[in-house]
């Protein structure tokens, strides 16, 4: 039985759209985290088991910082999830609203550990968070940069909480049909997008269940993925300042008193699955637009340095520009690395604006240099002419020479 619980106030999670916590009663289990004991090497080893069978694998430390490792494991359509072919149609479909959306996956939550969820319209990025698409990570345990927990921003001392933005394949790269995928390219970019279905893993992946091929759609527009995205409880915490006790879905933070009840996630120890290795035929990303994407560190950045709710203006800029405080001037720094891939209009006002101060400026070299790589990469007369006064007024020893020079390239 699926309960619905409550809708969730969405507005300081910029990543979904909506959310609601909901509650599974005599739930199957069929599609759980196995976790096992720590290892001598202060990690804990898990399967995202999905009818027994090993559909991700994991090695997670300690350290929250820390990335994790992520394997492959057997596809998807290797596990006779009827549920998921159940699924297929309804969420293929045009997508009307978030509470029909719920009802439409409630197959696939029947399939959970009983307990508590926040399942949430939420918008990913089809990439491992470093670049790459999403499908062409290795088979064997390899380093995940946006799998960490906590993600630290070494400038400002300050830490990024995980929450769903990069998604993990869990099927072959063989059942990926191209041409299948092109049935999407139309709508994919659109609020009525048909949405994947997602299970949230680890800082800043979740493992796609359903929408390999939406996923290729959404990388050839280079817009995000639209995903219904089931998030477990990951821990309970207390209000160092109130003292009130809390309950955490990846970064959806709940008063303890909307849980009946805690259980976190189980540990089993000492159970081994057997898990069969196979070759994965890389994809190309020739056709992909990939380079429209933050990495883990832009993504993380934004939130780190708290900007992510801020409408910047010229004079906004002009002030943190002129600021004594050093951490102003990394703030801008890291609009300008995420905004330069996700607004790019944005990203332009910020770096014509920083450069138009820069006569005036003490040395703020980084971040002059970032502005006139956003400005090199906006075609416009405006930015021509910021470019061609560049050069006019340096010489080929300054710090963005080479960077203007590539305007017309």
């Amino acid at each position: 039985m699926i309960e619905f619980k409550k809708m969730i106030d969405t507005e300081k999670h910029l990543w979904c759209r909506e959310a609601a916590l909901v509650r599974v009663a005599g739930g199957r289990g069929a599609l759980t985290s196995a976790w096992y004991e720590e290892t001598d090497d202060y990690t804990v080893k898990s399967h995202l088991l999905l009818n027994g069978k090993p559909i991700e694998q994991g090695e997670y430390p300690e350290c929250p910082t820390c990335c994790a490792l992520f394997a492959r494991g057997y596809g998807t359509e290797k596990t006779d999830c009827e549920e998921l072919k159940m699924i297929r149609d309804k969420i293929n479909s045009d997508y009307t609203d978030f509470r029909t959306a719920l009802q439409n996956i409630e197959p696939i939550l029947d399939l959970l550990d009983d307990g508590y969820y926040v399942v949430a319209d939420a918008k990913l990025y089809p990439t491992d968070g470093s670049g790459r698409f999403f499908m062409n990570v290795p088979n064997k345990l390899s380093d995940i940069d946006a799998a960490r927990d906590q993600y630290y921003n070494h400038e400002l001392l300050n830490i990024a909480e995980g929450f769903p933005a990069y998604i993990y394949p869990t099927q072959s790269n063989s059942a990926l049909n191209v041409n299948q995928a092109g049935f999407y390219i139309d709508k994919i970019d659109k609020d009525n997008a048909p949405r994947a279905v997602a299970y949230y893993d680890y800082g800043f992946v979740c493992a796609l269940l359903d929408g390999h091929h939406k996923a290729y759609a959404a990388a050839m527009k280079g817009c995000t993925l639209s995903a219904l995205v089931i998030i477990p409880l990951t821990c309970i915490g207390k209000d160092w300042r109130t003292q009130e006790e809390h309950v955490c879905f990846a970064d959806i933070t709940l008063p303890l008193s909307d849980i009946d009840g805690f259980e976190s996630r189980k540990k089993i120890k000492n159970q081994a699955v057997d898990f069969e290795e196979y070759h994965n035929e890389p994809i190309s990303e020739e056709d992909l637009k990939l380079g429209s994407y933050p990495t883990a560190d832009e993504l993380a950045g934004l939130y780190s340095a708290e900007v992510e709710n801020i409408d910047f203006t010229p004079e906004i800029v002009e002030k943190w520009i002129k600021s004594s405080d050093s951490d102003n001037h990394e703030r801008l720094r890291c609009a300008l690395r995420f905004y330069a891939k996700q607004l790019p209009e944005q990203a332009y006002m910020i770096a014509k604006t920083i450069v138009s101060l820069s006569g005036g400026l003490p040395d703020y070299e980084e971040l002059i240099v970032l502005s006139y790589k956003v400005i090199v990469n906006h075609k416009c007369e405006e930015a021509e002419q910021i470019v061609l006064d560049y050069i006019v007024d340096h010489d080929s020893k300054s710090a963005a020479w080479e960077i203007c020079n590539l305007y017309w390239d």
